[in-house]
């Protein structure tokens, strides 16, 4: 250890090197497994707690003076011209993943048109963060209106309806808003579907597959994308390179790193810029790496040999998030499926070009106009890379042509600043939150009036499932 710090080797880093080493000789490995589990689990767990040390955004005093978010003591949306229209919205309103944040941005885009709502924050064991105060003082005692809107997936909805209390659901119409992200929704969500009356989903990609199983009325809708609060922090705040075009890629190691596929932007990078260039930057931005400690260490390890490399996992306010996305140059996901591809999106918004596998649910939003998109080949799931693999593909992005993107995008400013501007035009018209709320109060209008007994105009009736078809 006292070599190592006289080479200037840190020792986290020394730590990951010696586990990596360990890996890459069987030998070792046969010998690894003789020591007792609960040993090596806390071996692994003290080396990610000294590589974690180490991978946390360096707080400069500007953190510190970021104002509290700002709540709301009651909810003010009045009904105005929808009548005694209404909807209920449960969701997990403080959780810090990408459903709960889906929830709010829907939420907020429809309190913003006034539409009446009644929220309902959801609490389960689940292993995610909830310390989002964006919808703190705004919910509601009671369920007032006849439509239900859940924004709980299928795994989870009998015991969100048992917390909130079923008999809530006795009376109404039930909507769920699903997110997946492969071709085939598991059949193990049957039971679920038959719990709800419409599934509103955000993307074309996940329609079809639920096309392939339901007659219910399937509303597409996607994510609302706007105005985002920011808390200004700086370039200097994150530890970013003054000068460099900061690449930037994110992702929840609970959404399946194998889905994800950040390796994949990290071998691109080095693919498009030599070791020797230093005017680039790879900044990876991921959370709950603690309870993936292997494979945050692997992620770890594998950046540690390039400084341009920059690994930061933690859970940060979106508002810092939103200051983050800001401040770099350009967003990478070169991931193998999306349901819909938020970061990407909300990146756009910015102006920022984003270089993204050409397949699945952020080609809702995204063309080879303004975006960069990565070919791919469609490969099958191997055992156990994902829930619900069996029989399942998803694609294998072309690692050349996104580091011929991504170099492109530094070399020449000229057509990333174009990208960027298309890609920023194209969210504030696809993604509007005027627009999705909109069409979601036309859509909530439209069923609770074929409830009273009328006939909307521009409604079908869906004969199998004996509903209000949404029109599409």
């Amino acid at each position: 250890m006292k070599f190592a710090q006289q080479r200037g080797i840190s020792k986290d880093l020394l730590a990951l090197r010696m586990l990596t080493w360990v890996r890459e000789h069987a030998w070792l490995r046969a010998a690894y497994r003789i020591i007792p589990k609960s040993l090596r689990s806390q071996v692994r767990q003290s080396l990610t707690d000294v590589s974690g040390s180490n991978a946390s955004f360096k707080r400069t005093p500007a953190w510190d003076k970021v104002p509290p978010v700002r709540s709301h003591d009651e909810i003010h949306a009045s009904a105005g011209e929808h009548g005694n229209a209404g909807v209920n919205i449960y969701a997990y309103f403080r959780g810090q993943f990408g459903l709960a944040e889906g929830a709010r941005l829907y939420t907020q885009a429809l309190l913003d048109e006034g539409y009446p709502v009644a929220l309902h924050d959801i609490e389960l064991d689940i292993p995610h963060g909830f310390d989002d105060r964006t919808m703190e003082g705004r919910f509601a005692p009671d369920a007032p209106h006849e439509i239900h809107l859940l924004f709980v997936n299928p795994d989870y909805l009998d015991e969100a309806m048992d917390k909130v209390g079923r008999g809530k659901f006795d009376h109404g119409y039930v909507m769920a808003c699903w997110f997946w992200e492969l071709e085939r929704i598991p059949e193990a969500w049957l039971p679920a579907l038959e719990r709800v009356d419409e599934v509103i989903v955000a993307s074309t990609f996940i329609e079809k597959g639920f096309e392939q199983i339901t007659a219910k009325p399937i509303f597409k809708l996607p994510i609302p994308v706007g105005e985002a609060e920011d808390s200004g922090l700086s370039r200097a705040d994150f530890g970013l390179r003054p000068g460099a075009f900061v690449f930037l890629s994110t992702f929840d190691f609970n959404s399946s790193v194998e889905r994800k596929n950040p390796f994949a932007a990290l071998e691109a990078f080095r693919a498009a810029f030599p070791p020797e260039r230093r005017d680039v930057q790879l900044l990876v931005k991921s959370s709950n790496g603690h309870r993936y400690p292997e494979m945050l260490l692997r992620l770890l390890s594998a950046a540690a040999a390039d400084p341009r490399i920059v690994i930061r996992d933690e859970i940060i306010e979106r508002r810092h998030l939103h200051a983050l996305q800001r401040c770099v140059d350009a967003y990478v996901s070169l991931h193998r499926a999306e349901g819909f591809g938020l970061g990407m999106a909300e990146s756009m918004r910015l102006g920022k070009p984003v270089v993204a596998t050409g397949w699945s649910g952020n080609t809702e939003f995204m063309s080879d106009q303004d975006s960069c998109l990565v070919g791919y080949r469609l490969l099958p799931l191997a055992q156990d890379q994902y829930p619900f693999w069996e029989g399942q593909r998803w694609a294998e992005p072309d690692i050349a042509q996104a580091a011929g993107y991504m170099r492109r995008l530094v070399d020449e400013p000229e057509y990333a600043a174009a990208v960027g501007a298309r890609a920023a035009a194209r969210v504030r018209q696809t993604l509007s939150p005027h627009a999705v709320a909109t069409r979601l109060a036309s859509r909530l209008d439209q069923i609770r009036l074929g409830r009273d007994g009328s006939h909307p105009p521009g409604g079908a009736r869906d004969v199998k499932a004996g509903r209000l078809a949404p029109d599409r």
